[in-house]
């Protein structure tokens, strides 16, 4: 790896290989990478309105919209009217969804673990603080202009 690869390729690198072991082993339970994260937070906040799946992923609606149709079309996940709010949907994970919850927290932890073996336990919470804190900060100036010091 090249040592002035800027931030964005670096963390580039990272995403695009953490998409392709996912998806090589998810692939047998009939989901893709982008699958796993809606399922494992519907596994403990089930009956989410999809609009607000969108806001917690920081994604379009079209987006969620995709990712849901194909999760309820492949048996992971259903839509049921919110007896509040009849116009509105709450996501649930059926029986088949609830059957590879554990698989895939194991799956999702097994990719993390690898990755951070190479970083040392007492450095890992820092790690994870300071990407937290700049994937926090590139959601609020994202779009602003502030990237290029224009306020």
């Amino acid at each position: 790896m090249h040592p002035d690869m800027p931030l964005g390729a670096l963390i580039s690198v990272i995403h695009r290989n953490h998409i392709i072991a996912l998806n090589t082993r998810l692939r047998p339970l009939g989901l893709s990478a982008s699958q796993l994260p809606i399922l494992l937070f519907l596994s403990h906040r089930e009956g989410i309105p999809q609009e607000a799946l969108a806001r917690h992923f920081h994604l379009d609606k079209a987006t969620i919209a995709r990712a849901v149709k194909r999760l309820e079309d492949g048996g992971f996940i259903c839509r049921k009217i919110d007896p509040a709010d009849r116009r509105a949907y709450g996501l649930f994970l059926t029986g088949k969804g609830t059957e590879v919850r554990d698989d895939l927290r194991v799956i999702d932890a097994a990719w993390e673990r690898a990755l951070l073996s190479v970083v040392p336990e007492t450095n890992r919470p820092v790690l994870i603080r300071l990407l937290r804190a700049l994937a926090e900060h590139s959601i609020a100036i994202a779009g602003t202009g502030r990237e290029h010091g224009c306020d």
